[in-house]
């Protein structure tokens, strides 16, 4: 039996040292902008959608939710709370205050990096002049 265990300690010993270790994650770009990962309803301040994995779900932010207060904005279109978020860079920790049912409740979101193609510029559709 001690033959059995010597020779099961010792694989799984030169198993557990063969193991990579888990890299750290990546220090945020200094550059970057902030960015929680929601999505609200058109014209409005209420949470549509909480992207799975980001900063907003993992503080506790739920579709349905109502912004309140961004820090120490309080406001009245998205368009505010997106400047506002993105004047903030990846890692700082922003005060997010929402309407949930009949109560208010305040998170702190720990901001990542603002996804690239959210900032690429959008195109519209020009009409091409043809000469008949």
């Amino acid at each position: 039996m001690t033959a059995i265990t010597g020779l099961t300690a010792c694989l799984f010993g030169n198993l557990l040292l063969t193991l990579a270790p888990v890299p750290p994650e990546p220090a945020p770009d200094p550059m970057a902008r902030g960015y929680m990962g929601i999505t609200v309803q058109s014209g409005a301040l209420a949470i549509e959608s909480v992207q799975p994995g980001m900063p907003a779900a993992k503080a506790g932010l739920q579709g349905g939710d109502v912004l309140v207060r961004v820090g120490t904005l309080e406001p009245r279109e998205f368009d505010q709370v997106v400047s506002h978020i993105c004047s903030f860079r990846p890692g700082a920790v922003v005060e997010i205050e929402v309407q949930r049912g009949g109560e208010r409740k305040t998170f702190k979101v720990k901001l990542a990096c603002r996804p690239p193609e959210l900032d690429l510029p959008t195109r519209q559709p020009r009409p091409i002049d043809v000469d008949d």
